[in-house]
């Protein structure tokens, strides 16, 4: 996205319930855990600011993120789902990157996303352009989701989300642009989503898996 200033939101509140233990701090093969990981690709992709909102774990994954350059957020309401976190992190954009033409929303627990596929959907961003990633499920059908890229004209909306609805009402609209996300159906919510990933990255030596530790 020449010439813009865009901002990252790596929503990071989520308790891991069905995991066991905190998502955000499993590490990959070079010890980086998945929040670290991600606030590194998001500014390897170019976001020139990257806030991140805790809740859920928030000591722990504020701790793994001492070292980097990032502003945190908490999400007071993390219990009600994604949709708040995404609100309380859009309406810091506004307040601590104002200068901001888009806002980049990044998840914690899909392995598959690189700063490579990061840096498609800023550069199909342009002219307000709204990007999301698009993936595969089972089941076969298409998904529309994050990550993805908001433009500044999304803003108000995103702010007035709430308990679990995120951003797909708006990704499925027609003029939004998409990326292929290989891969990108996988997430990390369970044990079993741990192993049966590690085992396809151990067979297709996927250099960015993240194995549990």
């Amino acid at each position: 996205m020449a010439g813009a200033f865009v901002a990252g939101v790596l929503l990071a509140a989520g308790a891991s319930r069905r995991l066991g233990r905190a998502k955000q701090l499993l590490t990959d093969d070079a010890g980086l855990s998945a929040v670290v990981r991600m606030v590194r690709a998001m500014r390897d992709a170019g976001c020139a600011r990257v806030i991140v909102v805790l809740g859920a774990h928030a000591e722990p994954v504020a701790a793994a993120l001492a070292a980097e350059a990032v502003h945190l957020v908490t999400n007071a309401e993390w219990t009600d789902g994604m949709g708040r976190s995404i609100a309380v992190g859009v309406e810091a954009v506004t307040r601590v990157a104002p200068e901001a033409h888009a806002v980049l929303l990044c998840p914690c627990d899909m392995p598959a996303v690189t700063a490579d596929h990061l840096r498609a959907l800023l550069t199909q961003c342009r002219g307000g352009v709204r990007v999301a990633s698009e993936y595969g499920r089972d089941d076969g059908e298409a998904v529309r989701g994050i990550p993805a890229v908001l433009p500044r004209a999304d803003w108000p909306w995103l702010q007035a989300l709430t308990g679990d609805t995120g951003a797909r009402h708006l990704l499925r609209e027609a003029q939004t642009r998409l990326v292929p996300l290989p891969d990108g159906e996988w997430d990390l919510d369970t044990p079993s989503d741990l192993e049966r990933w590690q085992r396809r990255r151990s067979v297709a030596r996927v250099p960015h898996g993240l194995p549990p530790t």
